[in-house]
């Protein structure tokens, strides 16, 4: 009984310390969500997989020189919930990106409206936070 004893604190504790990085997996902490960027370029690639979809983007800074900026998505389970599919940005697409950028590295954003090349708006799933 003792050695069961041992094996179920054992488990326990190691769901336990497998918490922190779940919940840590959902944080935005990284991003400046009072921030706001906004980003125009040509898409370079789209890494459609779990648990996030991120979509690189060529940007021309104020300087001329061009910089790949990556966005942060929903996961493609959520984007597919909401009519994207695989397909929805290609490389080659050109797009217009409003999000909050990261806190620590330049070029880095989670996006929360995206429209394409025509203007039309893209859904992304993401919550805009509006705080002054």
């Amino acid at each position: 009984m003792n050695h069961r004893l041992s094996h179920l604190s054992v488990f326990v504790g190691l769901c336990l310390a497998l918490v922190p990085a779940a919940w840590a997996h959902h944080s935005q902490s990284e991003y400046d969500l009072r921030a706001r960027v906004e980003v125009e370029g040509t898409v370079t690639k789209v890494d459609w997989r779990s648990p996030h979809v991120w979509v690189y983007v060529d940007v021309r800074d104020d300087k001329g020189q061009t910089v790949n900026w990556s966005l942060e998505l929903p996961s493609p389970v959520t984007l597919m919930r909401r009519g994207w599919t695989r397909d929805s940005l290609k490389p080659g697409d050109r797009v217009k990106v409003g999000g909050a950028p990261a806190k620590n590295f330049p070029a880095i954003a989670i996006a929360n409206s995206i429209r394409d090349g025509n203007g039309k708006p893209m859904f992304t799933g993401t919550t805009q936070v509006y705080e002054p």
